[in-house]
């Protein structure tokens, strides 16, 4: 029986497909016409390939399809700071809160571990009232280590004392996978799409 639960937090905990895809498109909005058809979908299929991607790559990609001289680091920040203007938009999938307060209550250890910046990460664990049940809250883009290099799952089993053979990572896409086989621990990759959102829901009333 696992005794630590690691989750990723962007379609993983939280419905934020389609948000995390409008602020991708909205912080170009200064620097080219988003509203043009052909912009606005060159955007949208190049977030949705790129699912689980670190977002400078991202903005560096289209940076360059674009022909602009711009800092992909800068847009990161513009991007960080439209999610957290807007952070109130971001909803968790149903049944995470009590899946999260069970095995807290139960005495399993439960982290977060994402690429999401801690300034949004944060407002988002407060929001939904997940704070005070997280043993660990990690934001590997700012401790400079994204997905899927595994400094940041290594960092946390470490911090906890737990052995990698009690710990589980849930997470949403390929980097996910790759992050937790790096890491050596083993891993549980949803689509809650698929699943109609009801992942958690079926979980809670199945098993727990």
């Amino acid at each position: 029986m696992k005794k630590h639960f690691i989750f990723d937090v962007d379609d993983t905990i939280t419905n934020s497909y389609e948000f995390n895809q409008q602020m991708f498109v909205d912080t170009f909005d200064k620097y080219i016409d988003i509203k043009h058809y052909e912009v606005d979908l060159y955007l949208r299929d190049l977030h949705f390939k790129s699912r689980g991607t670190a977002m400078h790559l991202q903005f560096d990609e289209a940076i360059l399809h674009f022909g602009l001289k711009l800092n992909p680091h800068v847009l990161v920040k513009e991007n960080e700071d439209l999610h957290i203007k807007n952070i109130d938009k971001i909803e968790i999938f149903d049944a995470v809160s009590d899946i999260i307060k069970t095995l807290n209550k139960e005495g399993r250890i439960v982290s977060v571990c994402t690429n999401r910046q801690y300034g949004s990460l944060n407002k988002i664990m407060e929001n939904n009232g997940l704070s005070q049940y997280l043993n660990y809250v990690v934001s590997c883009t700012d401790e400079g280590h994204e997905k899927p290099d595994p400094f940041c799952l290594d960092m946390i089993i470490n911090k906890s004392g737990s052995k990698k053979e009690d710990c589980i990572y849930f997470g949403d896409s390929q980097t996910d996978y790759q992050f937790a086989t790096n890491a050596g621990i083993e891993f549980i990759i949803v689509d809650h799409y698929l699943n109609q959102k009801k992942f958690y829901k079926m979980i809670l009333q199945s098993f727990m």
